[in-house]
Parts: C-alpha cells; structure tokens; sequence
C-alpha cells in the first residue's frame, strides 16, 4: 500500500512540476582539436575530434547525463600513419549554476577502441579498452543557440605493452539542439 502512495505522488509530482524542473533531452555536435599525451604524445602530433551526443538535463538541474559518440584522429610523428580513436561514453554533467551561461564538470566511463596504421605496411592494429574522462565546461548563448567549449582527459585503462593506455584531451567547441 504504502509503495503504491508513493508511486502514486511521483506521478502527479512529475505532472505538476514545473516545466524547467522537469528532464530535458537535447543533441549535440561538437569538434575541434585533440591534443595527445603520455605515451600516445610521444608517437602523435596534434590531430582533431568530432562527437554526437544525448544530454538528458539542462542547467537548470544539478546533475545531468550525456551519452556520446566520439572520433578522434591524430596522425603519427614523421607522416608515418595515423592513430584513430573510436569512444563511447556515458558521462553524469555537474553544473555549478542555474543559467545558461554556466560553468560545468563532466565525467564517466566509456568504451575506448584505437587503431594505428602506418603508411609502410597499410596494416592497422586494433585494441578496445576501457576508459575514463573527465573535464569541465561552458555553455554561452550565440544569438539563439546553445553552445558550449569544453575540455576533457581521456585515459584509455590498459597495459602500455599493448597499445591501450592512451591518453588525449579533446577540446572543443559544440551546439546544442
């Protein structure tokens, strides 16, 4: 009895809150520049990134979720070949205040798989791992859309024996829609 009352109140709860209060979901593109380091800075140059993503929240909610996709390509010292990295990742979003010009932290888990081809052979060798981010942001207004600039470290965790204990920072520029 007792969890249906409860069940009961957060249904009309959701249908009575007001409409800022209540869970938004919004896609985003964002690209820029990837700057590699630890073990990958010693065998790639600087290189670029593109993402999709899924933000569930807005800044008017303290935390939020974002799911995204990522591809990042940095090509090897020299012009020998490039490195690809593929992520995956679901990330919680803490944001500081409520406007929309707001500062934010970001963080979380993901799927990480790299690839390193070079120009000699043409053969790439593929590892997937799992990974870590975390960073901060900025969303600001540009004559009516939401932007936002970010900056985040990527640690993919693994061995460096094998190639996947890659480390980037991705920062870049994105709108919201």
């Amino acid at each position: 009895m007792n969890r249906q009352l409860v069940m009961a109140g957060l249904l009309v709860a959701s249908f009575v809150a007001p409409q800022h209060l209540r869970a938004q979901s919004s896609f985003l593109v964002a690209g820029g520049i990837n700057a590699p380091v630890g073990t990958l800075g010693d065998i790639a140059d600087l290189g670029y990134n593109v993402a999709v993503g899924l933000a569930i929240g807005g800044p008017i909610v303290p935390v939020g979720l974002r799911f995204e996709g990522g591809y990042n390509g940095l090509g090897l010292k020299g012009g020998g070949g490039d490195v690809r990295i593929i992520t995956g990742t679901a990330n919680a979003v803490f944001n500081v205040g409520p406007q929309s010009d707001a500062p934010y932290l970001i963080g979380g888990l993901g799927v990480y798989n790299r690839s390193v081809s070079t120009n000699a052979t043409g053969y790439g060798s593929s590892r997937t791992a799992i990974g870590i981010n975390g960073g901060g942001g900025l969303r600001f207004p540009l004559t009516g859309l939401a932007t936002f600039f970010e900056a985040r470290y990527h640690i993919m965790l693994g061995n460096s024996s094998d190639g996947t204990n890659y480390q980037f920072i991705p920062i870049t520029f994105g709108i919201v829609f």
